[in-house]
């Protein structure tokens, strides 16, 4: 069975974020008022896994290789059978 799942890896709290200080001062020069503004990659992957427990097993393990848990922190935000997201 195929699964779609979709991680969100960031930063975590108290680490200096220049790409999102970046574009935070960019929204407000064109005038938004926003703050805080943060930084974070997204994954978005299609997994063969025998059950969902399995896909989200895998999702998690890829998750924690890819981040560098010095810096950054991840969550798994949706874990989907394919056939739902197509």
């Amino acid at each position: 069975m195929k699964f779609h799942a979709t991680i969100l890896i960031e930063l975590k709290e108290g680490i200096l974020d220049p790409q999102g200080r970046a574009v935070e001062g960019v929204l407000k020069g064109l005038g938004y008022a926003v703050e805080q503004v943060r930084v974070g990659r997204v994954l978005e992957m299609e997994l063969e896994a025998e059950s969902e427990a399995q896909a989200k097993e895998t999702a998690l393990a890829i998750a924690g290789a890819l981040a560098n848990p010095v810096m950054e922190v991840y969550t798994l935000e949706a874990l989907k059978p394919l056939q739902e997201v197509l």
